[in-house]
């Protein structure tokens, strides 16, 4: 099956330079045994911002995926640190994997940050629940706040 932003219950509409797809990744995020797919579109504009950014989830089901029950998220969305800005490619990088190790995937996505000058990168962990993907309880992580000894923090994510 082919999804696009105007298969219906998928967020947003499909637009030049999105790159919708740059970035996949398969994981089961609200522990219903399927799986589910993130989609990176890092072009997307957002609040008038370009290359703002955005991730979309798709739930899986017994029939497969589905764009119903399709969620957004982006530096917008409640709880996720930053704000939407232009050229943050939030999305470009992603990957779903059970970080916090309680049976439900949990979403770590890069953003091209501005932290201090120059660019540093600030990787989001959006957890997984009952619900699927979410935004509550995220955390953002950068090299200031690691305390990394090198100076740009992002994807992609390989383990």
């Amino acid at each position: 099956m082919k999804f696009t932003q105007d298969t219906a219950g998928v967020p947003g509409a499909s637009e030049n330079e999105d790159f919708v797809g740059a970035a996949v990744s398969a994981g089961d995020v609200n522990g219903d045994g399927y799986a589910d797919l993130a989609i990176g579109a890092p072009g997307e504009a957002l609040s008038g911002k370009r290359r703002a950014g955005m991730v979309t989830v798709l739930l899986g089901r017994a029939g497969g995926l589905s764009g119903s029950g399709a969620k957004a998220y982006s530096q917008s969305t409640s709880g996720v640190a930053g704000a939407v800005e232009n050229d943050d490619s939030f999305g470009l990088n992603l990957k779903l994997t059970d970080y916090t190790r309680d049976g439900r995937a949990d979403l770590m996505v890069d953003t091209n940050e501005w932290l201090d000058n120059p660019r540093q990168g600030l990787v989001h962990m959006l957890k997984g629940s009952a619900s699927g993907t979410t935004g509550t309880g995220s955390k953002a992580y950068s090299v200031i706040s690691l305390k990394l000894p090198y100076t740009t923090l992002s994807g992609p994510f390989t383990h």
